[in-house]
This record gives C-alpha cells, structure tokens and sequence, in this order.
C-alpha cells in the first residue's frame, strides 16, 4: 500500500461524507422516476434508498472517526507545545547562539519578515 492512502484517508473521508447525500439523492431520485415509469404494483427503488441510505451513514461516520481523531492529534499537540513548546525553543535558540554564527544569521533571515521563511511585506 502507498502512504499517501493513509495520509489522504481523513480528506477523502470528510469529502465523501459531504458528496455522498447528493449523490444518492440523485440516484434515489432517478430510480424512483425509473419506477414509476414502469409501474408495475411493486415500488422496488424503495431498496435502493434503503442501500444509499446506508452508505451515507457510514460516510458520515467514518468523516466523525476522522475528525475526532484529527481533534485529538492537535488536543495532544497543543499539551505537549504547552508542556515543553516555550523551553524547548529557548534551549534551541541558546544551541543557535552557541554554534557557527552562520546558523545565527541563518536562523535570524528566516524569522525576519520579508525573509526567505517569514511573511511577506506587500
């Protein structure tokens, strides 16, 4: 299996869960058309809302398992930047300080806005 499979799986999760309804409308609606225009005493597109019904829940509840999960990796994101986040920058930028003043200067172009990994002045 490739890794971009795991590392798109919550978008394409949330986006079927978005698409899916329309979907099976229109397909609920064309089946049922379908049916009514070959009327014959038996309403069976009632099986198809039935399986389309279905499969948006569960595109709705895969979408759910992958926010919660993303709400969890960036709850635990946030406790650990709050926990460590202030100093280990600071231990960081003492090491910075401490080598080549290249890294220094290095370091500083690119927190500088304008600079090569700041934001840009318009």
């Amino acid at each position: 299996m490739r890794a971009s499979r795991y590392v798109f799986s919550p978008v394409h999760d949330i986006f079927r869960a978005v698409t899916l309804p329309f979907k099976a409308l229109f397909v609920i609606a064309l089946t049922g058309v379908i049916n009514y225009m070959t009327y014959d005493g038996q309403w069976w597109f009632k099986w198809v809302a039935l399986g389309m019904g279905i499969a948006v829940l569960v595109a709705f509840a895969r979408a759910a398992r992958s926010l919660l999960l993303l709400a969890l990796v960036a709850w635990v994101g946030t406790k650990i930047y709050r926990r460590w986040g202030a100093a280990a920058r600071q231990q960081f930028d003492d090491w910075v300080q401490r080598t080549q003043p290249r890294a220094a200067q290095v370091l500083q172009a690119l927190n500088t806005p304008g600079g090569p990994g700041g934001p840009r002045q318009v």
